[in-house]
């Protein structure tokens, strides 16, 4: 008890000894690590949310939130109440089990509208009812698109008329929040065939498309039709130059080199779609078609006695026959998208040489390609494309020396980054590598001084007293204790050592508190 006591002494003296600095210092830092330990307790216990449904209704929102404090589920409301946000872990339970209930109701309407039977419901509210179905279901789906973030339908289905240039046809309106920026032309005619195909008696010429700022996104009108046909056209001319062009430059990359050859290619196709119908009547085989034959029997009597008579019967016969002359028909139906004709230009650069000059140094120089040489990859590009003299087919190949200038330019550029990045790097890694070594030698130095006094106020602990050594007698035996006692046991002398610098110090610390004491103040104030 009385060393704690002392501890606490030594401990009020060193905090009297502290300059108003230091203590300002050690202040803050008892501070400091006070409230980063709060701030990293709360930082641990908080709790983070996501959102579990957004842009909803009133009685929606509601309904949800009846739900949520029946369950004792925490939650936030955001965006006037529009947008509720529960703990992150919790999203798809919460999800799952209010789906099973049904909700939210407003907005998401499908099929399972009648699955509550209501007995008298009149036929106007059934088709109604099939109409919020309908739009409900083709809701849900084009929401599960990737870009689509919300979907509004609307679907007009007229009455069946009488006569039917009284009938009208069904359309629909399609309203579309998008995640980014627009739908493609592919994207918007999938929506578009989508919705058509769900409803009875819906052409994709009758749906309308708008974006959450209300621009038009679908447009049915002839040049739009025409426009769209120009561009696949467009395309497919593009992806038949870029086959040919991969096929002529794999090759000659593998026989020139890669980057000493350049080949561009224009193709010419045929996009009318021509239908022809042939027939081809032969006069030479001419087959019998039908054949109708009429045979007619006539008789004649005359009187020459009383009692005898005279007969004359005729017989004549008539055959028509119609002929059919062999005919032969043939409907032909041109493909779309045929060549025409292939235009081919392709670049060869110099062969690039070394040779040694008068001084015995080495030059590269640039020489034009042989004739035999510019043929034969000539004929190679010919085969790869397909060309065809027939069809007015054109290839030009042409031997110059290519600008490398650029080039050099921006690999030296790019050598130079790539060195000043090297450099930084490592110029960095050996700062931080610097600045920690000297971290550490600084704060073991001030670990060292503060230890160091520490110790130096504490009391000196009190010696142990030593246990004599066992004799090793035993006490069965008769001993003169008297005699043992005053025999002179020879001391233990330890083994002298030259003091240190440690001991020179408690020395002084102990003959001098007060001048020791304010070493320490200057020390610390240091």
């Amino acid at each position: 008890m009385e060393y704690f006591k002392q501890v606490l002494t030594n401990l009020g003296k060193f905090a009297k000894a502290m300059s108003p600095g230091q203590a300002i210092l050690l202040i803050g830092i008892i501070a400091g690590t006070i409230v980063g330990a709060v701030v990293v307790g709360n930082w641990l216990g908080e709790i983070n949310y996501s959102t579990l449904y957004s842009n909803l209704d009133g009685a929606d929102a509601g309904e949800i939130v009846s739900y949520l404090n029946e369950e004792k589920i925490p939650y936030n409301l955001s965006d006037g109440g529009r947008t509720i946000s529960v703990p992150s872990g919790k999203v798809y339970d919460v999800r799952i089990s209010m789906a099973s209930q049904g909700m939210p109701r407003a907005g998401n309407v499908g099929y399972a509208i009648f699955d509550q039977s209501n007995l008298g419901m009149t036929e106007f509210l059934q088709n109604l009812n099939f109409r919020r179905a309908l739009e409900g279901e083709l809701m849900r789906t084009i929401m599960q698109l990737s870009d689509v973030d919300a979907a509004r339908v609307h679907i007009v289905m007229p009455k069946d008329r009488l006569f039917k240039e009284d009938k009208k046809e069904a359309t629909a309106s399609v309203v579309l929040k998008l995640r980014r920026g627009s739908l493609s032309k592919s994207q918007m005619a999938g929506i578009t065939h989508l919705v058509a195909a769900s409803v009875e008696g819906l052409r994709p010429e009758n749906i309308s498309v708008i974006d959450q700022n209300g621009n038009l996104l679908s447009s049915h009108s002839e040049s739009d039709a025409l426009a769209g046909l120009t561009s696949s056209q467009l395309e497919v001319r593009k992806n038949v130059e870029s086959y040919l062009e991969n096929k002529a430059q794999s090759m000659l990359d593998g026989v020139v080199g890669l980057g000493r050859s350049i080949v561009r290619v224009t193709v010419a196709l045929d996009f009318q779609q021509v239908e022809k119908t042939f027939e081809t009547y032969d006069p030479n085989s001419a087959v019998i078609r039908s054949q109708q034959k009429t045979e007619e029997t006539g008789s004649t009597s005359e009187k020459l006695a009383e009692n005898n008579e005279s007969k004359d019967e005729s017989r004549g016969e008539t055959t028509t026959t119609n002929y059919e002359i062999n005919k032969s028909v043939e409907h032909i139906i041109g493909a779309v998208g045929n060549l025409k004709r292939i235009s081919v230009a392709v670049l060869l650069d110099y062969v690039q040489k070394e040779r040694e000059t008068g001084a015995g140094e080495v030059e590269t120089v640039y020489e034009p390609r042989p004739q035999i040489e510019i043929d034969r990859i000539t004929a190679i590009v010919k085969n790869a494309v397909g060309f065809d003299p027939q069809r007015s087919d054109q290839i030009e190949v042409v031997n110059i020396t290519f600008d490398k200038t650029s080039i050099e330019q921006d690999m030296d550029k790019l050598d130079q980054i790539m060195q000043q990045e090297f450099y930084f790097d490592v110029g960095k890694k050996v700062g931080m590598v610097l600045l920690g070594i000297f971290a550490f030698l600084y704060v073991r130095k001030k670990l060292r001084r503060f230890f160091s006094s520490v110790s130096r106020l504490l009391p000196p602990a009190r010696p142990a007293r030593p246990t004599p050594p066992s004799s090793g007698i035993s006490l069965s035996n008769t001993v003169d204790v008297d005699a043992v006692e005053s025999e002179e046991i020879e001391p233990i002398v330890a083994e002298k050592r030259k003091p240190n610098m440690l001991d020179r110090m408690q020395k002084t610390a102990m003959d001098n508190p007060d001048e020791f004491a304010k070493v320490i103040k200057t020390m610390m104030v240091d």
